[in-house]
C-alpha cells in the first residue's frame, strides 16, 4: 500500500474497475500502475500495488519517520497475479464482441481521468457564475445579491467551519494518524487566506518537529495550491517570493527524502503564474535561472530532475531565456542537461517542458527527435506527440498546418500505441486553436479531418475511443451555432459517427463508454434517451452506465427523466466508477436532492467501503449541508482513519476556492507514461 493518503485510495478504484467486486475505499481515479496487466507494463510503467483485501477495514502504514539522506533509485516493477483477464494481443481486450477488454495504459481513460479538470469543469457547473469574478471569493460588496444561496453557504462555511476543523486535523494529537493529518495540509491550501495559514503549512516540513514523511510531503504540494486564479484574490509577491524561496530550500536540502524535493520543484512550478518580484527576485525569471542552475547539479535519484523540469514547464514562457532553452534542446536532443548525462525519462520530461514554454524553433526540434531512429526510448516518442500539439497552438497559418502534416505523418511512422494517441488529441487541439481563431487552414489543407472521422468510425480498437474524443473535443469548440460550412459538415459528420459508436455492438463496453463520454463533451441533446436508457439498466456494464451518466451531466439536460435514473443509480453500491460519475453528474446538473440521500446513507452506512464511496461523491457535489457530516465524520475516533482522512479530503474539494483545481495544471497533457514515484503520486491527488 502506497504510503501516501490518496495515492492509496487510487489503488482501490484501480481494482473496482477491473473486478467489481473488490472493496474499494474512493478516490479520485486517474490511471494507476496496478489497472494495467503485468504483461502491458514497460519497465518504467509504474509498480502495480497489491489489491485489498476482499473484506475487513483496510490496513494502514504505521507512521514513519525521514530517513537522513536521499531516497535510493527505483525499484524494478514486480509481476503479480492477473487481476484481468489477458489479452491474446497486448492492448486488444477480449475477443468476445461487446465485452470489456484489458486495461492497459494505452486505454482512454487514462488520458481522459488526467485531463478532465478543464473538460467537466465541476465547480463552475456548481455555482453559476453571473459577474466577472468568482463568486466564492465575494464576501460582501455590489454583487452578494447575485450569488446563489449555496454558494454564500459555502463561502461562510469556510471561515466558520470548514478552516478550524483543518486546523484541528493539522494537531497530530487530535488527528491522530499521518494521512488524516497530510489531508489538512492539501485542504487547507485550497482555501488559505492568509500569511499566518502559510506558515503554517510550512511547519508541514520543519525538520525540528520530525513530522511523518507523508506530512512533509502533503506540506511541499500544498505551498503550490496557494496558487489563485483570480489576480484580485492572489497572494503578494512577497508572500509567495518567501514561499518560493522556502521551497528551493527543500529542493537543495538532501536531508529531505526525494520525493518531498521533487513535489517541492512541482509546487514552485505551480506558483509559475502568481505576482513575484520583491526582495531578491527580480520576477519570474529570477525563479526560472535558479530552476535551470538547480537542473544541472547531480542528483542520486531521477525524480527530483523531472519535478524540477515539471516545475520550470509550469513557468511563463517569456521568463526562460533561449540559453536556457538550448539547455532543454541539448537535454532532448543529445542526453545532457549542461555537462552530466541524463536519462531517457529525463529527455522526455525535457520534451515536454518545451512542448509548454518552447517557441516556433522547438516545433523542429520535437519532430527531430520523435523521429529519430536512434533513440529507442519510446516515452521521448510520446512526449514529442504531446509537446508538437501544444506548441503547435502557438503558431498559426503554414507553421500549423505543417506541425499537423508532421502529426498525422507519425501515427503511420510511430508504432508505439501511446504516442499514436497522444498524436491524435494533439491533432484536435490543432483544429481546435483553429476555431477559435475563426481559421480553416488545417482542416482546409491537410487530411487530418478525414483521418479523424474514419479513425473514430472503423479504426483500431485502441485507437477508435481517442479518435471519438477528438470528435467530442473538436465539436465542443465548433458548437452548433457556427457559421462556417466546413466546420458545421464536420460537426454534423462527427455527431453521426458518435452516436453510432455509442450503439455498436463490436465495441467492447470501455469503448462505447468513450463515445458516450464524447457525446457529453459535445452536448449532444439527441442523444440523451440512449444515455438515460443505459443508466437505467441495471445489468449494463457499471463503467458504461457510469459514463453514460457523466455524458448526461456534461450536456446538462436536468429534467427528472434524467435526473431520476442518475439519482438511483447514485444509490447502487457495486461500483465506485458508478458511483463517482453519477455524481459528477448530478454535480454537474446542479442536483440538490443527490445530497440529502447521500448524507443519509453516510449516517447508516456501516462498512469502510460504503463510508468511502458516500464521501467522496458528497464531494463531487459539493454543497454546504455535505460539510457538518463529514466535520463529524472527521473527528469521530471510532472511525477508521482511512475515512477520517477522506473526509478531510472531501471538505478540501467542497471549500477549494478555485473553479479548476490547481493540481489539473500538471495533469493537463502530462505523459503519464513516463512514471516517476513522485508523478505517480501527484497525478492521484484530490
Amino acid at each position: 500500500m502506497k504510503r501516501f493518503l490518496i495515492a492509496a485510495l487510487v489503488m482501490a478504484v484501480a481494482f473496482m474497475i477491473v473486478a467489481d467486486d473488490l472493496m474499494a475505499h474512493g478516490g479520485q481515479y486517474r490511471g494507476p500502475g496496478g489497472a494495467v496487466p503485468p504483461n502491458q507494463r514497460e519497465p518504467s510503467d509504474p509498480t502495480p500495488p497489491p489489491p485489498p483485501p476482499p473484506s475487513g477495514p483496510p490496513t494502514t502504514p504505521p507512521p514513519t519517520t525521514p530517513p537522513t539522506g536521499p531516497a535510493p533509485g527505483p525499484t524494478t516493477p514486480t509481476t503479480p497475479t492477473p487481476t484481468t483477464p489477458q489479452p491474446t494481443t497486448p492492448g486488444m481486450g477480449d475477443t468476445k464482441k461487446g465485452a470489456k477488454g484489458s486495461l492497459g495504459f494505452e486505454n482512454w481513460v487514462f488520458w481522459y481521468h488526467n485531463n478532465k479538470a478543464d473538460i467537466e469543469n465541476l465547480k463552475k457547473a456548481l455555482y453559476s457564475r453571473v459577474s466577472s469574478e468568482n463568486p466564492l471569493f465575494q464576501i460582501g460588496g455590489k454583487n452578494l445579491s447575485n450569488r446563489s444561496d449555496a454558494t454564500q453557504d459555502i463561502r461562510a462555511k469556510v471561515e466558520s467551519e470548514i478552516i478550524p476543523a483543518l486546523l484541528w486535523a493539522m494537531d497530530k494529537k487530535n488527528s491522530d494518524h499521518q494521512d488524516t493529518e497530510s489531508a489538512s495540509y492539501l485542504a487547507l491550501a485550497k482555501m488559505a487566506k492568509d500569511a499566518e495559514q502559510i506558515e503554517l503549512i510550512k511547519k508541514g516540513l520543519d525538520h525540528d518537529l520530525k513530522h511523518d514523511l507523508i506530512v512533509q510531503e502533503s506540506a511541499a504540494v500544498a505551498l503550490g495550491l496557494l496558487r489563485r486564479e483570480s489576480a484580485a484574490h492572489q497572494f503578494s509577491a512577497v508572500d509567495l517570493d518567501k514561499v518560493r524561496e522556502f521551497l528551493f530550500g527543500v529542493v537543495e536540502d538532501d536531508k529531505y527524502q526525494a520525493r518531498t524535493r521533487s513535489f517541492a520543484a512541482m509546487a514552485i512550478g505551480l506558483l509559475g503564474d502568481q505576482p513575484s518580484g520583491s526582495g531578491s527576485y527580480s520576477g519570474h525569471a529570477a525563479t526560472s535561472d535558479r530552476f535551470f542552475a538547480l537542473m544541472q547539479k547531480d542528483y542520486s535519484h531521477p525524480d527530483i530532475l523531472v519535478g524540477l523540469l515539471l516545475g520550470v514547464g509550469l513557468q511563463p514562457a517569456p521568463s526562460i531565456s533561449e540559453g536556457n532553452r538550448e539547455l532543454l534542446r541539448n537535454c532532448l536532443n543529445k542526453g545532457q542537461m549542461g555537462s552530466l548525462d541524463v536519462q531517457g525519462l529525463h529527455q522526455s520530461y525535457a520534451a515536454l517542458t518545451l512542448g509548454r514554454i518552447g517557441n516556433a524553433k522547438d516545433i523542429t526540434i520535437l519532430e527531430r527527435a520523435m523521429h529519430n531512429k536512434r533513440n529507442k526510448d519510446k516515452n521521448v516518442q510520446r512526449s514529442c506527440a504531446i509537446g508538437l500539439g501544444q506548441l503547435g497552438r502557438l503558431v498559426t497559418g503554414e507553421d500549423r498546418v505543417a506541425v499537423a502534416k508532421t502529426l498525422l505523418d507519425s501515427t503511420d511512422k510511430v508504432k508505439d500505441a501511446s504516442a499514436h494517441n497522444f498524436a491524435i488529441i494533439s491533432l484536435a487541439d490543432l483544429i481546435i486553436a483553429d476555431v477559435k481563431a475563426d481559421k480553416t487552414d488545417v482542416l482546409g489543407n491537410t487530411k487530418v479531418g478525414d483521418f479523424l472521422l474514419k479513425l473514430a468510425d472503423d479504426g483500431k480498437y485502441i485507437q477508435r475511443p481517442f479518435g471519438a474524443l477528438a470528435l467530442g473535443l473538436i465539436g465542443a469548440a465548433i458548437t452548433d451555432e457556427t457559421t462556417i460550412p466546413m466546420y458545421g459538415e464536420f460537426r454534423s459528420k462527427s455527431l453521426d459517427i458518435l452516436r453510432n459508436g455509442l450503439a455498436s455492438k463490436k465495441l467492447d463496453k470501455r469503448g462505447r463508454a468513450a463515445f458516450a463520454t464524447s457525446l457529453g463533451i459535445i452536448k449532444d441533446h439527441t442523444s440523451v434517451k440512449e444515455l438515460v436508457a443505459i443508466v437505467s439498466d441495471t445489468k449494463e456494464d457499471q463503467e458504461l452506465r457510469g459514463y453514460a451518466a457523466l455524458a448526461l451531466g456534461l450536456i446538462g439536460h436536468g429534467t427528472n427523466d434524467v435526473l431520476i435514473p442518475i439519482r438511483e443509480a447514485l444509490k447502487e453500491r457495486r461500483s465506485e466508477e458508478l458511483r463517482q460519475q453519477t455524481a459528477t453528474a448530478l454535480g454537474l446538473l446542479k442536483d440538490k436532492d443527490a445530497v440529502d440521500l447521500l448524507v443519509e446513507e453516510l449516517e447508516q452506512a456501516k462498512s469502510q467501503n460504503v463510508k468511502g464511496q458516500v464521501v467522496l461523491a458528497l464531494a463531487k457535489i459539493g454543497d454546504a449541508r455535505a460539510v457538518e457530516p463529514l466535520i463529524k465524520l472527521l473527528k469521530d475516533e471510532k472511525e477508521q482513519d482511512l475515512t477520517r482522512a477522506l473526509a478531510c479530503a472531501g471538505l478540501g474539494v467542497i471549500g477549494d476556492l478555485e473553479w479548476l483545481p490547481s493540481l489539473s495544471r500538471i495533469s493537463l497533457d502530462v505523459n503519464y507514461r513516463a512514471s516517476t514515484d513522485a508523478v505517480n503520486e501527484i497525478l492521484s491527488f484530490i
